[in-house]
């Protein structure tokens, strides 16, 4: 067998191991054993199981510029179904166009949420800008990572939150927000 083909089959052995790997920690409704009968019904539910096992991704993306201010925080949202319990890790970018004037320090809070309005203290993202700074606008790109459990199948909605916390004005825009849908086969440990 050339070296090619070796290659290739090594490959597709190694493809396959990290899906069996994957698809390990699965739950499966039915087990069969030698001489009993096999019920389609059944077949088709550890199907089933191994298809909600399998991670899943929804994203949004936009890139209008958002004014940030107290009465709508949520800048932007991503909805994804997920189809059981598990966990969906949810990631975020996003440009921060602070419009500062140089007289008075700035602050901006930008973070992940499970609800519209509400940010968790522990995981935020803060910007700050001292007074005395040249009036410009200053661009920043920002980023957010969270975990977020889920304990039942449905539609399930995230939020990048903004806050803005000492009077400048600023926006928001090229937004991301992508979220990925997965079974816990690990430690997650939320705050």
């Amino acid at each position: 067998m050339p070296n090619k083909n070796l290659f290739f089959l090594a490959l597709g052995f190694g493809l396959a191991s990290l899906g069996l790997w994957a698809l390990a920690g699965v739950s499966l409704p039915h087990t069969f054993s030698a001489g009993s009968p096999i019920r389609a019904a059944e077949v088709n539910a550890n199907f089933a199981a191994l298809n909600n096992a399998l991670p899943g991704v929804a994203q949004t993306a936009a890139s209008d510029a958002v004014a940030i201010t107290s009465a709508t925080p949520a800048v932007a949202s991503v909805t994804i179904n997920v189809p059981g319990p598990g966990y969906v890790k949810v990631s975020a970018t996003a440009q921060l166009n602070v419009q500062y004037t140089g007289i008075s320090s700035a602050q901006f809070t930008l973070g992940l949420s499970s609800t519209l309005d509400a940010l968790r203290p522990d995981q935020d993202k803060r910007l700050s800008l001292p007074a005395g700074l040249p009036a410009w606008t200053y661009i920043y790109i920002l980023s957010a990572e969270r975990v977020f459990p889920v304990d039942s199948a449905g539609s399930k909605t995230f939020y990048l939150i903004a806050e803005e916390n000492s009077g400048v004005q600023a926006t928001v825009s090229k937004r991301t927000l992508t979220a990925t849908f997965m079974t816990g086969m690990g430690t997650v440990q939320n705050p």
